[in-house]
């Protein structure tokens, strides 16, 4: 009877240590794609700027560079063990070359602060060039560790 209690018990709190570790697992996804969607909410806005299909507004630039910048910073905590399945993009190849990995999430944080830094002069031509260099640092991220 005490061997069936005990492994009841144990039972019980594997379950539990599984689920929490599931609930950690999915929260980190979830951040992750919140902060990449937000991301390219605000990137989408400036290629609408640079591109000529929204009026080039330099405070509204700066103000969507600006938060470019910050939200660049946030999905990194958000790529945790565990979390290369579930409801994600990522391959799995991140938790592999966690160093390329990280060496494109840097020069990103690096692009975007230049990005927000150009767009405070306020010349479209070099704006552009600088969201240009910004998206081909994202592209080449999304090349190596984005699923289709």
């Amino acid at each position: 009877m005490i061997q069936i209690i005990v492994g009841a018990s144990l039972l019980a709190s594997t379950s539990t240590l599984s689920f929490a570790q599931d609930r950690k697992t999915e929260q980190a996804i979830k951040h992750r794609r919140a902060g990449f969607t937000l991301m390219s909410t605000y990137f989408s806005r400036l290629l609408q700027s640079v591109e000529g299909d929204r009026p080039f507004n330099p405070s509204l630039v700066i103000s969507d560079a600006r938060t470019v910048e910050t939200l660049s910073r946030l999905p990194w905590e958000g790529f945790v063990p565990g979390s290369e399945r579930g409801d994600t993009k990522a391959k799995e190849d991140i938790w592999f070359e966690e160093e390329r990995f990280k060496k494109l999430a840097t020069e990103l944080e690096s692009k975007t602060s230049n990005l927000a830094k150009v767009a405070e002069t306020g010349d479209l031509k070099k704006i552009k060039l600088a969201f240009e260099q910004t998206r081909d640092t994202c592209n080449a991220c999304h090349k190596e560790f984005r699923k289709k």
